[in-house]
């Protein structure tokens, strides 16, 4: 079906493109037609143990701005504030044991690429709509599954922890963590 709506100069789409040409049809309001890919390239790939290097590091900066928020707050006296800090920060050093946890039971696959990182630019058509996507960047995993895509680089990674397998139970608190 992609094959059919969609063109790339004529040529066949990869699975990564066809991947991308869904994600759009899923988020852009109206119906594509026709999308052409200009230029596609891939930027970069990231393995699951640098996802939870990158993870653990964004939680390891939270726990320490909670820690000297709530230090900052208790001598102050603020007590609402350092009771809100408090919890933060008990339930990001909960998140830094279970991401210790997960990354154990995920032992076999930390070497595996967890994702990889794509640059294209290429026009989206359809029925009185057009639009162009110049430099986007996409994350997509070894399996064409889009976790991310954006029009500037930096926010690129923002929420890819999820591609760790109970990331998300984890950070949702739904399940404990794997031990």
């Amino acid at each position: 079906m992609a094959l059919a709506l969609c063109s790339c100069a004529g040529k066949t789409l990869s699975p990564v493109q066809e991947a991308i040409v869904n994600e759009i049809k899923e988020k852009v309001s109206g119906e594509v037609s026709d999308f052409r890919f200009y230029t596609i390239g891939k930027v970069d790939s990231t393995t699951f143990r640098q996802e939870f290097e990158h993870r653990q590091k964004a939680f390891e900066a939270r726990r320490d701005s909670d820690e000297k928020f709530l230090l900052k707050y208790t001598q102050e006296g603020k007590r609402k504030n350092a009771a809100i800090k408090q919890a933060s920060y008990i339930k990001t050093v909960g998140i830094l044991k279970g991401l210790d946890s997960l990354k154990r039971a995920s032992s076999d696959i930390l070497d595996d690429v967890a994702y990889y990182d794509y640059v294209f630019s290429g026009k989206a058509t359809g029925a009185g709509m057009s639009i162009e996507f110049n430099e986007t960047y996409v994350s997509i995993t070894p399996d064409n599954v889009v976790m991310s895509m954006t029009a500037d680089k930096k926010d690129l990674h923002k929420s890819l922890g999820r591609v760790i397998p109970g990331y998300l139970e984890l950070i949702e608190g739904e399940e404990e963590p794997v031990e």
